[in-house]
């Protein structure tokens, strides 16, 4: 190890660290040659001797679009042991190496379970984690292993990747240390290459000294070539070329020299996408040749045989191989292997790989591919596989649609701007009403999320009615009304003007003239909620949740108007539990965070804490930063209600650095917070700021039109609130929503302070779905009855008021009732603090399922962990709650499960 003593020291104490219990990551970075094989290759051998297993997984630079290629690599010697999984994850890894049910896994799941494997690994022994050149894996393998390395907790696991210094590192996001290689010093140089070739002369050392550079690989090859062409042969360099391509030449030179049998199970070793002997062989067995026909490659050092599969000697060896080769060997090489792999999906892929121009035979095999590979959860290989197939399409309609295919396709797989730009690509090449549809609805949906609008709603509007009218096939009817269900929630979310919302609505008449049909009622409620938000209660108050989640989240959305949150929270647990169960973890990050919402509307501050963490973190996970945002700024409101002021401020901070700005009821949630944190601590001034801003976006400010008639009758402003108050009961006049009705009838108490105002607020059937608003209306009718002088009836009213409070942890409302109860006479009690107060909203989830019987297997199914991390918890759950097993478990939180 000349000139890299350094370098292998540290990954040894890595090594170490690894194996008493830490799992620990390292990124090596450097030029191609420097190094870097060549430390892992020491690595791997210390790794064996000390008991490690080993995983290796290397990118090439022909398989950037193939997807989970590196994960194949990877993992594809430890898929016999996914059986210990979680039930979703098990299948969703057996989905996607094509050995297992046909699921659709969405790729967070799939991450998990590769964590999950992984630490199952590390359980049986250390585990060593080798990521060659990752700056050419594929986006869903990075994405998973980014994924599973920013989880790596008590494990014994050692992931080392390397990647050039002249590229990308695809790991910079998560700030792995890195450890960088740089050129050999002169002397060190020297010292190598004596050790190469010791009878080189002094002019043609000099020679590869100066042409190597400090380059260790470049040292060794020029040297070793120089060996073997003999002293007499100074022609043997190669000229002065860029360095990785003076290496490639030299390889390529060495490669030249083989036999040509060899130099054809090179080829196919090259183009092959996995390093299977098995699939080589078969290969090679089509052309009449034996795995024999490697050794003289072996014995040249270019390829080392370990276990069942074959490997280069350094990735430049195989780019140098595939290159040489030239472009008729090359397809020939591809088709063998499309005849001789078993795989549909990767064999339509080599078939492609051999064939230029147009050719719609091959992309129709790409496109059965694409299904394939969408039905095992490898979304982005089916994205490329349809985008392949789109440019090798004879037919334009043909190409669009696959386009098309393939731009939803990148969404679900979280490649957001590829998403944009092939949804772009399918809509100018098309006058396929249906196949305008699909891209629009791709590009609503992106806008929802990214906050980047493309189309006009008008514009989609039209489309939905040509699709609508072109009788689309049984499998594309729900497009149209799917598409102008998402334009509506974008008119909504971001406040649209009353003629585009009418033009929208004029698009649905011609679409779904059915209006008592529960999609075209929440349509219609989303658009125009005062005319149309009672028919759309009524309509959804008595529709049983459809099967598929985000179906049942856009009827959620449809109540969400008119302020029955009861009936949103309704839907959106059902989309929750659905997403759930079927693994799709991307429409469980939005359910879960629209569930969060609701239920802080009702005032169920613990429940709705638990769900928007949990959507918040699925939501970082998928990358979908409107989605964090509009978490975050639930979880504020949260805060606010609890008095956490660092809290509040952390999530707000995040919320707002998202760019959320682009969605106006995210802003309303951010400053509805921030009022009503004001409000608690007597910030009256600045509440009336916050909460004016929100109540004056007609309807969905409803909810804070009571806080700010407090703000404004305790700051001095309740002459301006009047016409607020005013335009919100016209507004809100027209549907039955026993929320709104109670603020409507506190606010004008709070203005007027007539008592029957009070009182009938109170008695607003159905206002005991939202606890909390009673206990406030509770609170400000105690302190106007104290201000009489009642105190009989004050006291009668704060008491609950202030048992509300403190049983959802309201704590700045419930010191405010019991400072009102102190001067009315009533001694105040220390509360009792609830067991689970020490437990973070996770650690709560999982105590919640496993009092109620769940294995931490199923727990991890439920929340998309790995079974050890909800180990750990379960672990430290244990001493906070004073318990030790399950069975107390249960009785420590049986109130709370």
């Amino acid at each position: 190890m000349i000139g890299r003593e350094r370098e292998l020291a540290e990954l040894l104490r890595l090594l170490s660290t690894a194996r008493d219990g830490t799992a620990t990551t390292v990124v090596l970075r450097g030029e191609a040659g420097i190094g870097k094989s060549t430390l892992i290759t020491a690595l791997r051998r210390e790794a064996a001797r000390t008991g490690f297993q080993t995983l290796t997984g290397t990118g090439v630079q022909s398989e950037t679009s193939i997807g989970m290629a590196g994960l194949h690599q990877l993992l594809h010697a430890a898929v016999d042991r996914v059986g210990g999984l979680p039930p979703q994850q098990r299948d969703a890894l057996r989905s996607a190496f094509g050995i297992g049910p046909d699921v659709t896994p969405d790729r967070l799941l799939l991450s998990v379970a590769v964590l999950s494997l992984l630490e199952d690994i590390a359980a049986v022994a250390p585990l060593l984690l080798v990521l060659e050149d990752v700056h050419w894996m594929d986006e869903p393998t990075l994405g998973m292993l980014s994924f599973a390395a920013r989880r790596l907790g008590p494990a014994p696991i050692l992931l080392v990747a390397s990647c050039r210094s002249d590229l990308p590192n695809p790991f910079e996001p998560l700030r792995m240390p890195e450890l960088t290689l740089g050129r050999l010093p002169d002397d060190v140089a020297t010292r190598l290459l004596a050790e190469v070739n010791p009878a080189l002369g002094p002019e043609l050392r000099a020679r590869v000294l100066d042409e190597a550079e400090g380059n260790p690989l470049a040292v060794v090859e020029l040297g070793r070539g120089l060996a073997e062409r003999g002293p007499s042969e100074p022609a043997g360099l190669v000229s002065r070329l860029p360095l990785p391509e003076r290496l490639e030449t030299s390889f390529a030179a060495q490669v030249a020299r083989l036999p040509e049998p060899t130099r054809d199970l090179l080829l196919l070793a090259a183009a092959n996408t996995e390093p299977a002997l098995g699939e080589l062989a078969a290969a090679a067995g089509r052309r009449g040749l034996g795995l024999d026909a490697l050794a003289p490659a072996e014995q040249a050092g270019l390829i080392n045989a370990v276990g069942d599969e074959i490997r280069f000697r350094h990735p430049l060896i195989r780019s140098a191989v595939y290159a040489a080769a030239g472009p008729a060997l090359r397809t020939a090489a591809h088709r063998t292997l499309a005849d001789s792999l078993a795989d549909q999906p990767r064999a339509a892929w080599h078939r492609s790989a051999a064939t230029t121009g147009v050719d719609e035979r091959i992309a129709a095999d790409l496109d059965r591919a694409a299904t394939t590979l969408m039905a095992r959860g490898d979304v982005g290989s089916a994205m490329r596989s349809w985008r392949r197939a789109a440019e090798l399409s004879g037919d334009g309609e043909h190409r669009a649609s696959r386009l098309a295919r393939a731009a939803e396709a990148a969404r679900q797989a979280g490649f957001n701007a590829t998403a944009q730009d092939l949804a772009a690509s399918a809509a100018q090449s098309s006058a396929d009403p249906v196949v305008l549809a699909r891209t629009g609805l791709t590009q609503n949906v992106l806008a929802l999320t990214t906050g980047v609008i493309i189309r006009d709603p008008l514009d989609l509007g039209s489309i939905a009615r040509a699709a609508a009218a072109a009788g689309p096939s049984p499998a594309e009817t729900g497009v149209p009304l799917a598409l102008l269900m998402n334009t509506a929630i974008l008119c909504s979310a971001h406040a649209a003007s009353d003629g585009v919302r009418r033009r929208v609505l004029a698009d649905l008449d011609a679409v779904a003239p059915d209006a008592d049909l529960p999609h075209t009622a929440a349509i219609r409620a989303l658009l125009d909620p005062a005319r149309h938000g009672q028919a759309a209660l009524t309509r959804l108050r008595d529709t049983p949740p459809p099967a598929h989640p985000l179906e049942a989240l856009s009827l959620g959305l449809g109540a969400e108007p008119a302020h029955d949150w009861v009936t949103a929270a309704g839907f959106h647990r059902s989309a929750v539990d659905r997403a759930r169960a079927d693994g799709q973890v991307g429409d469980l990050a939005t359910a879960a965070v629209t569930l969060g919402r609701a239920l802080a509307a009702q005032g169920r501050l613990s429940d709705a804490l638990a769900v928007a963490e949990e959507g918040r973190r699925l939501a970082e996970d998928l990358d979908e930063r409107l989605l964090i945002a509009l978490a975050d700024a639930v979880v504020a409101h949260l805060h606010a209600w609890r008095g956490d002021s660092a809290g509040l401020a952390a999530a707000l901070d995040r919320s707002r650095s998202l760019g959320s700005s682009a969605r106006i009821d995210i802003t309303l949630w951010q400053r509805w917070s921030a009022g009503l944190a004001d409000l608690g601590a007597g910030r009256h001034f600045n509440a009336y700021v916050h909460l004016g801003a929100v109540s004056d976006v007609a309807g969905l400010g409803l909810f804070a039109i009571a806080d700010l008639a407090e703000a404004a009758c305790r700051g001095g402003y309740a002459e301006q609130f009047g016409e607020r108050l005013a335009a919100a009961r016209r507004f809100a006049g027209s549907f039955d929503s026993p929320l709104v009705r109670m603020l409507l009838l506190r606010a004008e108490a709070l203005l007027t302070e007539d008592e029957g105002l009070f009182t009938a607020a109170l008695e607003v059937p159905g206002a005991g779905d939202y606890p909390l608003q009673v206990a406030r209306t509770r609170l400000v009718y105690g302190e106007w009855l104290r201000r009489q002088r009642r105190i009989g009836a004050a006291r009668t009213v704060l008491t609950a008021a202030s048992a509300a409070f403190r049983a959802a942890g309201a704590q700045p409302w419930a010191d405010r009732a019991e400072s009102e109860l102190a001067a009315a006479g009533v001694a105040a009690t220390a509360p009792a603090e609830l067991p689970t107060a020490v437990l973070t909203t996770q650690e709560l989830q999982i105590a919640r399922l496993a009092a109620r019987g769940l294995t931490n297997k199923e727990i991890a199914d439920q929340l998309f962990l790995s079974h050890r991390t909800v180990g750990t918890h379960l672990y430290r759950i244990y001493p906070k709650l004073g318990i030790t097993g399950r069975t107390a478990l249960r009785e420590a939180i049986a109130d709370q499960a």
